[in-house]
């Protein structure tokens, strides 16, 4: 009998519980760091527990877990506002989120998720924002609907990301002609404004320092990031890369232009996916477009150490489909249990 199958044969009823710390998470990430292959880099512990460190210090967290046979067979990382479960972290740093979910069980383990808010006073949950294949989406909306359960689901904002190809020419030569030209002509651009060194830094115990740099250049070009980045978010940041950079994930990009960082790109990498989470650059050199420069570095550094796929992350600027990005949909998804 397959893995899989088995799992659907113990999973028809679930054992349930929630816990109000994150460790049921951590050790599905210790022993089966295969299931969040499938789940977003949002709900990772080492990033919902920078959260919870630093922005979500005083948040009432309701983790529900499904288990069988003492094994882990799901996590639904909630946390309470009154009578209302809603996703543990913060949409404003965290750009899409979904249970975590070992394959074969997901059915079942919704219908415990359910039962267990339920029993625990929850109200309602108000799950967002997910993706089209999020396990809340693919499982969870399914199941309420044939259980009779009243959910909604409205689309709430986008995501962009692309399939990479396996080489660098492969990635140019899938962009439109007009737009492989507009890149070539920006990398070309750049080089010859002066000595251009793309560089990435990965290891813990230099992030720090770097991270400096980044910051620097994240609130030098732009009003709306210098008042994002308050004292909070600043300390949410750093906890989070060291966290990352802990777990090998975190790969802070920068573009040096004569010797000097010019252009800082924020990525974290799972081995398969890069994701740009945030990015700053010189506003003198905004003429030769180096903070786009930098991007496209971090893509073709993507696709030189072979991963697969690139996410530009949450929001439609229109820079990430010039660059070869697709949208996709973002929704809100409210269930309904008082009434289930």
């Amino acid at each position: 009998m397959s893995e899989d199958a088995r799992v659907k044969v113990e999973t028809e009823s679930l054992a349930v519980m929630h816990a109000d710390r994150l460790d049921p998470l951590w050790g599905l990430w210790h022993d089966r760091r295969d299931v969040f292959r499938r789940a977003p880099l949002f709900v990772t512990p080492p990033w919902l527990g920078a959260w919870k460190e630093t922005l979500g210090r005083d948040a009432a967290l309701s983790v529900l877990i499904a288990s069988a046979h003492d094994a882990i067979m799901g996590v639904l990382p909630l946390m309470r506002q009154g009578r209302l479960g809603v996703f543990a972290g913060d949409p404003q740093v965290c750009d899409y989120f979904d249970a975590v979910m070992v394959p074969g069980g997901e059915d079942a383990a919704w219908r415990a998720f359910l039962r267990e808010a339920r029993r625990s006073g929850l109200e309602a949950l108000d799950l967002f924002p997910v993706r089209p294949d999020s396990a809340v989406l693919t499982h969870g909306v399914p199941l309420c609907e044939a259980l009779g359960v009243p959910v909604s689901v409205e689309r709430c904002d986008v995501t962009v990301e692309m399939p990479l190809a396996g080489s660098w020419e492969a990635y140019l030569s899938g962009l439109s002609g007009k737009q492989r030209h507009e890149v070539r002509r920006k990398m070309r651009r750049l080089e010859e404004a002066g000595a251009v060194r793309f560089r990435a830094v990965s290891d813990a115990a230099e992030t720090d320092g770097a991270l400096e740099v980044f910051f620097r250049l994240f609130q030098s070009n732009r009003e709306d990031k210098a008042r994002f980045l308050t004292p909070a978010v600043k300390a949410y940041m750093e906890t989070l890369c060291r966290a990352m950079s802990r777990e090998g994930m975190m790969r802070l990009c920068f573009l040096d232009v004569n010797g000097t960082p010019a252009a800082s790109a924020l990525c974290f990498d799972d081995g398969e996916t890069v994701s740009l989470y945030n990015n700053g650059y010189d506003a003198s050199l905004a003429s030769v477009s180096v903070g786009l420069v930098n991007t496209i570095h971090t893509i073709k550094d993507a696709v030189e150490r072979g991963r697969r796929r690139y996410e530009f992350l949450r929001g439609d600027e229109i820079y990430k489909f010039r660059l070869g990005g697709r949208e996709v949909p973002l929704y809100r998804v409210r269930i309904a249990l008082e009434a289930g």
